[in-house]
């Protein structure tokens, strides 16, 4: 069912060096962004050096985005810092398995970046964050039955990571001064990824709200954990597309709200980005 669950470091070598062949001073890179659904990188670069489909990278499937995610690779500059942005992402429930969400992390680490930005889409279980609300994540809880670490020791210094603070709270502290500087001051809470592809029912809605998550979606688990676990510091943001099932005005979930969200979100994060990356206190 998983044909592409185990990274070696054979794969590993070779995402990495693609990178490094088909991107210019790439190990030099400050930042790496990874963007969620209906989300774009329009207006985020202040120079634009390559762009490719995120499926040329060696090792990942040819398949499209079930998310309709864009699925390129993008590599730039923000003001001074050279930033490459993941536009869309691959999910565990598109039946691939762990490496095609883990690789491109585990490649940017091994090119040098030691910054990494992951935003995603999500259901608001907290009725404090109506749709529209950027969450800025200050925990998250997996519940998506694996880990992206297990069977990877021998690419790992150690198989044992602290995860007490994965998204680093210095950095936290500045996307919302920039965010709030922007106009759009965001909240903190805890993300809970689910595996997906079906949403929640109402049952596992309230679990999730008894276990301490304020929102819900389907990603940036296993990239964030792999980020942790290659000693980068990391930041979390949901973008707040719809009340989770049972929690405020509910209405038929479909994932044409939150593509249909995420393009009006956009710019509020390619604004927030931008400031964050070119305000020198608040530079990663």
């Amino acid at each position: 069912m998983y044909p592409f669950d185990k990274l070696s470091r054979i794969e590993l070598d070779d995402a990495s060096d693609f990178l490094q062949h088909t991107f210019p001073f790439i190990n030099s890179m400050d930042v790496v962004v990874q963007l969620g659904s209906g989300q774009s990188a329009d207006d985020l670069f202040d120079e634009e050096w390559g762009r490719i489909p995120l499926q040329r990278m060696p090792h990942l499937p040819a398949a499209e985005s079930l998310a309709q995610h864009r699925m390129e690779i993008i590599w730039g500059r923000v003001g001074e810092h050279r930033t490459l942005v993941y536009a869309g992402r691959f999910h565990l429930y598109e039946g691939y398995g762990r490496v095609p969400c883990i690789l491109p992390v585990w490649a940017a680490s091994a090119c040098g970046a030691r910054t990494f930005v992951f935003a995603n889409a999500a259901g608001a279980i907290n009725e404090d964050m109506p749709p529209g609300t950027w969450m800025i994540i200050t925990d998250h809880i997996n519940n998506l039955g694996v880990s992206p670490l297990a069977g990877h020791q021998h690419l790992l210094q150690t198989p044992y990571i602290d995860m007490t603070e994965t998204y680093c709270r210095h950095m936290n502290d500045s996307v919302c001064r920039a965010a709030a500087k922007e106009g759009v001051p965001p909240q903190r809470g805890v993300y809970m990824a689910n595996c997906g592809p079906q949403y929640e029912t109402r049952a596992e809605v309230k679990l999730a709200r008894n276990l301490g998550a304020d929102a819900i979606g389907m990603s940036t688990v296993l990239e964030a954990t792999t980020a942790k676990a290659l000693g980068a510091s990391v930041v979390g943001m949901s973008m707040i597309t719809n009340w989770a099932a049972g929690i405020g005005d509910t209405h038929e979930l479909a994932h044409q709200q939150a593509i249909e969200t995420g393009k009006t979100c956009s710019r509020q994060l390619i604004a927030i980005l931008r400031r964050w990356l070119t305000e020198d206190t608040a530079h990663p």
